[in-house]
Protein backbone atom coordinates (compact mmCIF):
# COMPACT_ATOMS: atom_id res chain seq x y z
CA UNK A 1 0.00 0.00 0.00
CA UNK A 2 2.83 2.62 0.47
CA UNK A 3 4.68 1.52 -2.37
CA UNK A 4 1.42 2.26 -4.03
CA UNK A 5 0.92 5.61 -2.51
CA UNK A 6 4.67 6.74 -2.94
CA UNK A 7 4.60 5.56 -6.41
CA UNK A 8 1.51 7.41 -7.12
CA UNK A 9 2.54 10.68 -5.98
CA UNK A 10 5.69 10.36 -8.37
CA UNK A 11 3.04 10.22 -11.24
CA UNK A 12 1.43 13.10 -10.07
CA UNK A 13 4.24 15.26 -9.33
CA UNK A 14 5.91 14.16 -12.84
CA UNK A 15 2.05 15.28 -14.86
CA UNK A 16 2.00 18.22 -13.11
CA UNK A 17 5.63 19.25 -13.46
CA UNK A 18 5.24 18.43 -17.58
CA UNK A 19 1.65 20.18 -17.28
CA UNK A 20 3.53 23.44 -15.72
CA UNK A 21 6.18 23.47 -18.81
CA UNK A 22 3.93 22.89 -21.35
CA UNK A 23 1.98 25.73 -20.36
CA UNK A 24 4.87 27.79 -19.73
CA UNK A 25 6.05 27.37 -23.14
CA UNK A 26 2.83 28.62 -24.27
CA UNK A 27 1.43 25.04 -25.32
CA UNK A 28 -2.47 25.90 -26.82
CA UNK A 29 -4.32 22.95 -25.10
CA UNK A 30 -8.02 24.77 -24.37
CA UNK A 31 -7.42 25.16 -20.68
CA UNK A 32 -7.19 28.48 -19.02
CA UNK A 33 -3.38 29.69 -19.11
CA UNK A 34 -2.95 31.52 -15.73
CA UNK A 35 0.46 31.86 -16.04
CA UNK A 36 0.71 32.18 -19.71
CA UNK A 37 3.32 34.37 -21.21
CA UNK A 38 3.30 35.96 -24.87
CA UNK A 39 4.84 33.58 -26.97
CA UNK A 40 4.78 32.86 -30.98
CA UNK A 41 3.59 29.49 -30.16
CA UNK A 42 0.87 30.22 -28.58
CA UNK A 43 -0.54 32.98 -30.51
CA UNK A 44 0.39 31.02 -33.69
CA UNK A 45 -1.55 27.72 -32.34
CA UNK A 46 -4.81 30.25 -31.33
CA UNK A 47 -4.10 31.62 -34.78
CA UNK A 48 -4.53 28.62 -36.53
CA UNK A 49 -7.35 26.80 -34.44
CA UNK A 50 -9.80 29.76 -34.69
CA UNK A 51 -9.07 30.00 -38.64
CA UNK A 52 -10.46 26.32 -38.28
CA UNK A 53 -12.98 27.13 -36.67
CA UNK A 54 -13.67 29.71 -38.97
CA UNK A 55 -13.72 27.44 -41.83
CA UNK A 56 -15.55 24.66 -39.88
CA UNK A 57 -18.81 27.33 -39.51
CA UNK A 58 -18.77 28.61 -42.62
CA UNK A 59 -19.34 24.86 -43.83
CA UNK A 60 -22.30 24.96 -41.80
CA UNK A 61 -26.04 25.45 -42.86
CA UNK A 62 -26.49 29.55 -42.72
CA UNK A 63 -28.66 28.94 -40.11
CA UNK A 64 -26.19 27.74 -37.52
CA UNK A 65 -23.42 29.34 -39.20
CA UNK A 66 -23.35 32.25 -36.02
CA UNK A 67 -24.21 29.90 -33.59
CA UNK A 68 -21.00 28.06 -34.27
CA UNK A 69 -18.96 31.12 -34.37
CA UNK A 70 -20.05 32.53 -30.77
CA UNK A 71 -18.86 29.57 -29.73
CA UNK A 72 -15.16 29.55 -31.62
CA UNK A 73 -14.97 33.09 -30.06
CA UNK A 74 -15.77 32.08 -26.29
CA UNK A 75 -13.19 28.85 -26.86
CA UNK A 76 -10.55 31.13 -28.17
CA UNK A 77 -11.12 33.53 -25.03
CA UNK A 78 -11.56 31.07 -22.23
CA UNK A 79 -8.43 29.27 -23.78
CA UNK A 80 -6.39 32.63 -22.33
CA UNK A 81 -8.23 33.19 -19.30
CA UNK A 82 -6.29 34.07 -16.37
CA UNK A 83 -3.23 35.12 -18.41
CA UNK A 84 -2.48 39.10 -17.74
CA UNK A 85 -0.57 39.34 -21.29
CA UNK A 86 -3.26 37.99 -23.05
CA UNK A 87 -5.69 39.79 -21.19
CA UNK A 88 -6.53 42.06 -24.25
CA UNK A 89 -6.85 39.35 -26.99
CA UNK A 90 -9.14 37.27 -24.77
CA UNK A 91 -11.27 40.80 -23.74
CA UNK A 92 -11.64 41.35 -27.70
CA UNK A 93 -12.85 37.89 -28.57
CA UNK A 94 -14.90 37.66 -25.51
CA UNK A 95 -16.39 40.91 -27.13
CA UNK A 96 -17.26 39.32 -30.25
CA UNK A 97 -18.67 36.52 -28.60
CA UNK A 98 -20.89 38.68 -26.24
CA UNK A 99 -22.29 40.56 -29.25
CA UNK A 100 -23.19 37.60 -31.50
CA UNK A 101 -24.55 35.84 -28.60
CA UNK A 102 -26.78 38.60 -27.97
CA UNK A 103 -28.13 38.79 -31.45
CA UNK A 104 -28.15 34.97 -32.02
CA UNK A 105 -30.54 35.05 -28.74
CA UNK A 106 -33.10 37.70 -29.53
CA UNK A 107 -33.41 35.43 -32.76
CA UNK A 108 -33.74 32.12 -31.97
CA UNK A 109 -36.00 29.59 -34.44
CA UNK A 110 -37.10 27.17 -31.92
CA UNK A 111 -38.94 25.09 -34.95
CA UNK A 112 -35.75 23.84 -35.68
CA UNK A 113 -33.41 21.54 -34.31
CA UNK A 114 -29.88 21.76 -32.76
CA UNK A 115 -27.15 20.97 -35.18
CA UNK A 116 -24.79 17.86 -33.38
CA UNK A 117 -21.37 18.27 -34.69
CA UNK A 118 -19.64 16.57 -31.96
CA UNK A 119 -19.79 14.91 -28.57
CA UNK A 120 -21.61 17.82 -26.37
CA UNK A 121 -21.15 20.09 -29.00
CA UNK A 122 -24.31 21.63 -30.79
CA UNK A 123 -25.33 25.18 -32.21
CA UNK A 124 -29.06 26.46 -32.66
CA UNK A 125 -30.54 27.91 -35.59
CA UNK A 126 -31.89 31.47 -36.17
CA UNK A 127 -34.61 33.13 -38.17
CA UNK A 128 -33.63 32.78 -41.73
CA UNK A 129 -35.28 36.30 -42.18
CA UNK A 130 -32.67 37.53 -39.51
CA UNK A 131 -29.75 36.30 -41.03
CA UNK A 132 -28.82 39.83 -42.82
CA UNK A 133 -29.03 41.60 -38.97
CA UNK A 134 -27.38 39.07 -37.22
CA UNK A 135 -24.47 39.18 -39.90
CA UNK A 136 -24.42 43.02 -39.83
CA UNK A 137 -23.74 42.50 -35.63
CA UNK A 138 -21.13 40.46 -36.25
CA UNK A 139 -19.16 42.19 -38.78
CA UNK A 140 -19.55 45.25 -36.50
CA UNK A 141 -18.59 42.93 -33.47
CA UNK A 142 -15.27 41.87 -35.60
CA UNK A 143 -14.24 45.65 -36.52
CA UNK A 144 -14.17 47.19 -33.17
CA UNK A 145 -12.75 44.01 -32.08
CA UNK A 146 -9.86 44.25 -34.28
CA UNK A 147 -9.49 47.95 -33.40
CA UNK A 148 -9.03 47.06 -29.79
CA UNK A 149 -6.17 44.88 -30.41
CA UNK A 150 -4.49 47.21 -33.54
CA UNK A 151 -4.47 50.05 -30.76
CA UNK A 152 -2.12 48.75 -28.22
CA UNK A 153 0.58 50.80 -28.25
CA UNK A 154 3.13 48.40 -26.46
CA UNK A 155 5.74 46.99 -29.24
CA UNK A 156 6.77 44.03 -27.18
CA UNK A 157 2.54 42.60 -27.65
CA UNK A 158 1.82 44.52 -30.99
CA UNK A 159 2.64 41.93 -33.37
CA UNK A 160 0.79 38.95 -31.16
CA UNK A 161 -2.25 41.62 -30.89
CA UNK A 162 -1.48 42.00 -34.68
CA UNK A 163 -1.88 38.25 -35.39
CA UNK A 164 -5.36 37.67 -33.98
CA UNK A 165 -6.38 41.29 -35.18
CA UNK A 166 -5.21 40.02 -38.68
CA UNK A 167 -7.84 36.40 -38.30
CA UNK A 168 -10.59 38.32 -37.08
CA UNK A 169 -9.88 40.88 -40.13
CA UNK A 170 -10.13 37.73 -42.64
CA UNK A 171 -12.86 36.48 -40.98
CA UNK A 172 -15.01 39.80 -41.10
CA UNK A 173 -13.86 40.01 -44.86
CA UNK A 174 -15.40 36.60 -45.61
CA UNK A 175 -18.72 37.57 -44.37
CA UNK A 176 -18.42 40.73 -45.71
CA UNK A 177 -17.88 39.30 -49.30
CA UNK A 178 -20.40 36.93 -49.01
CA UNK A 179 -22.99 40.28 -48.57
CA UNK A 180 -21.88 41.43 -52.23
CA UNK A 181 -22.75 37.90 -54.06
CA UNK A 182 -25.44 38.48 -56.26
CA UNK A 183 -27.50 35.27 -57.77
CA UNK A 184 -26.41 33.32 -60.20
CA UNK A 185 -28.98 34.22 -62.35
CA UNK A 186 -28.38 38.36 -62.45
CA UNK A 187 -24.99 37.58 -62.68
CA UNK A 188 -25.80 35.64 -66.21
CA UNK A 189 -27.88 38.32 -66.93
CA UNK A 190 -24.97 40.30 -66.81
CA UNK A 191 -23.07 38.69 -68.75
CA UNK A 192 -25.25 38.31 -71.50
CA UNK A 193 -26.06 42.98 -71.59
CA UNK A 194 -21.61 42.74 -71.71
CA UNK A 195 -21.75 40.68 -74.65
CA UNK A 196 -21.45 42.71 -78.17
CA UNK A 197 -24.61 43.14 -79.61
CA UNK A 198 -24.95 41.99 -83.03
CA UNK A 199 -26.40 44.53 -86.07
CA UNK A 200 -30.26 44.17 -86.93
CA UNK A 201 -30.83 43.15 -90.25
CA UNK A 202 -33.26 44.04 -92.38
Amino acid sequence: MIRYMIALTLALTTWMHAAQEAEAKGSFSGRPGWNLRLNDDTTDQLAAQLKQDFRRCQANPKIYRYDCYRRSYRTGAQSLRGSSEYAPIAKALALVERRIGAVVEANLDPSQPKLNEALFVNHRAVKPEALPQIKQATIAAMEEATTLLLRTPDNTQQKHFQRIAAVIQSNKVLLRSALLELPRTLVRVAQLWSLPQLPLRG
